[in-house]
């Protein structure tokens, strides 16, 4: 899904030419010519999280186990401190560089045990165990580690009894592509048996249970390193890859196979413009994606173009959102009619589209296919900090619309970590630095937040997260899993996600994936101390 993008760090500078100031209406840019593919666009993907509390705003407390004073009353499960807001630089929308190739517009405001005795036989142990490792590698288990079901290699006696098994570990590698924007490798995929993730070392499908290496996804000729991958992969085992085309312009796509890890085509897109926030969403028919000057739809099979974007008029703004099922497209044209529109269309069912006539808001990013949800600007033409957060009709209709000001400008909206119940009642995003929310999308009422937190998925269960603050158990050294209701934000805890040296990273700082058919967890990331970065599987005692 769609994206956004870092705000200017400090004191505010003069916009770029062409670039309208905060509240004031944008110079109409030159505009290419009609049928033309369209420039630079306003509000393109790649938001990047802020990280930082705006000015004025409140702090978290350090984490356990750390010196705190006494946090204020009124947050959900108990005492908790208020949520600082995200640093924001000032007429920059919360989530959107400038959307790469379109109309120039405004940017947009993841064996342990005793030492081994000398050998019976005078072999020197270290010789032995090399042996072993080559044996190891040439049966094809090198680059993984298996743990027995009690991950028996800790003793440690502050060992939780509701610890989770750890059921694997394997290397992998920073890149630096990685982080919890949108245009990383942050996504993580399932087919039946393996977990699929991109890292330094490329896209890898490793086995669920024991953490063996099934694949890798071969390169294409003339590309680089691994750049991204789209959030999900289809129903039917596709995915989208984009590698680096040279000269750090992420413009090579390639489709693969996420059973086989084989790819089914490839193509180089670079253009005119570098991209380092490449979009691609991928469906049963059709692969869509926003790189440098390419904003189109391919086939599955064969990579046969289908559609692509086209300007309304010489002189227009325009700004487009990407989901799995629809793309949105706002424009604001001084040349054509209507002036304004937003143009909404189902990208399997081409049958099915709609447009809302008058609406020239800023397209910033599809949330959720289902309602249809997508953030937008407050106006047209109009660079805001806050924006709104609209839902559509299946009909393609407005619905409820609701202003990010109050408590909801801290949500982060980022398509990574934001879901809506099945009910299509509630959305659950980031909120503050590091942690949850939820609203209600008919009211636009704020339910519960929490803080020290990161969603892994909806399940039966509710939402599965990860938590160092949770509000029922004790905490303790570890974070751990809870479900949590998605509109009461009542907590479950569901297993300790225990580690013998207690390194595991803030559950924000993770990239997290849930396989709710055998509970167990996946964590990407790096330790406390920066010097290991692997992937984790762990698995959830049956309750």
């Amino acid at each position: 899904m769609p994206p956004a993008g870092p705000p200017v760090p400090g004191q505010a500078t003069p916009p770029p030419v062409g670039h309208p100031v905060p509240g004031q209406t944008a110079p109409s840019p030159p505009a290419p010519p009609q049928g033309q593919q369209p420039g630079p666009y306003m509000g393109g993907p790649g938001y990047q999280p802020q990280g930082q509390p705006g000015p004025g705003g409140p702090q978290f407390p350090p984490p356990v186990g750390q010196p705190q004073g006494p946090p204020p009353q009124g947050y959900a499960g108990g005492q908790q401190p208020p949520y600082p807001q995200q640093g924001q630089a000032p007429g920059q929308f919360p989530g959107q560089p400038p959307f790469p190739g379109g109309p120039t517009g405004a940017p947009f405001p993841g064996g342990p045990g005793q030492p081994p005795g000398p050998g019976r036989s005078g072999v020197p142990v270290p010789l032995i165990l090399a042996i072993v490792m080559v044996v190891l590698v040439g049966a094809g288990v090198g680059g993984y580690f298996l743990f027995t079901a009690d991950d028996s290699g800790s003793p440690a006696a502050d060992r939780p009894a509701n610890a989770m098994q750890r059921l694997w570990e394997a290397p992998s590698p920073a890149s630096d592509r990685e982080g919890q924007g949108e245009n990383n490798l942050r996504s993580m995929w399932f087919n039946n048996d393996d977990v699929v993730f991109g890292d330094g070392q490329g896209v890898r499908a490793y086995n669920r249970k024991t953490g063996k290496k099934q694949w890798t996804v071969k390169t294409p000729k003339g590309a680089g390193e691994v750049c991204a991958m789209s959030k999900d992969a289809s129903e039917d085992g596709v995915g989208a890859v984009v590698f680096d085309a040279g000269g750090d312009d992420c413009s090579f796509l390639s489709v693969i196979d996420t059973d086989t890890g084989r790819t089914l085509w490839s193509k180089n897109l670079k253009g005119g413009n570098t991209e380092d926030t490449p979009q691609m969403v991928v469906n049963s028919k059709v692969v869509a994606v926003a790189i440098g000057d390419t904003y189109a739809g391919f086939t599955i099979t064969g990579g046969a173009k289908v559609w692509e974007l086209t300007a309304r008029g010489h002189d227009c703004t325009t700004t487009v959102g990407l989901s799995p099922q629809y793309r949105a497209v706002g424009s604001d044209c001084s040349d054509a009619k209507p002036k304004k529109q937003l143009a909404l269309q189902d990208l399997e069912y081409s049958g099915i589209h709609s447009t809302v006539t008058g609406d020239g808001r800023a397209v910033g990013q599809i949330l959720s296919d289902r309602p249809l949800t997508i953030r937008m600007s407050e106006e047209a033409d109009v660079i805001d900090a806050e924006g709104t957060l609209s839902t559509y009709t299946e009909e393609g209709k407005p619905d409820k619309t609701f202003k990010l000001s109050g408590e909801l400008k801290d949500l982060s909206l980022k398509p990574r970590d934001t879901f809506v119940d099945e009910d299509e009642q509630v959305l659950v995003s980031g909120y503050g630095s590091g942690g949850i929310a939820a609203v209600d999308l008919k009211t636009g009422e704020l339910l519960w937040k929490k803080r020290s937190s990161a969603s892994a998925a909806l399940d039966t269960e509710g939402l599965i997260a990860v938590t160092d603050a949770p509000d029922t158990g004790t905490p303790g050294q570890d974070p751990v899993l809870v479900s949590i209701g998605v509109r009461d934000g009542k907590e479950k805890v569901l297993g300790t996600v225990y580690d013998p040296k207690h390194a595991l990273g803030s559950p924000e700082l993770m990239s997290l994936a849930w396989d709710g058919h055998t509970n167990t967890l996946f964590i990407q990331g790096d330790g406390l101390s920066h010097d290991k970065s692997s992937i984790q599987a762990f698995k959830a005692p049956v309750s």
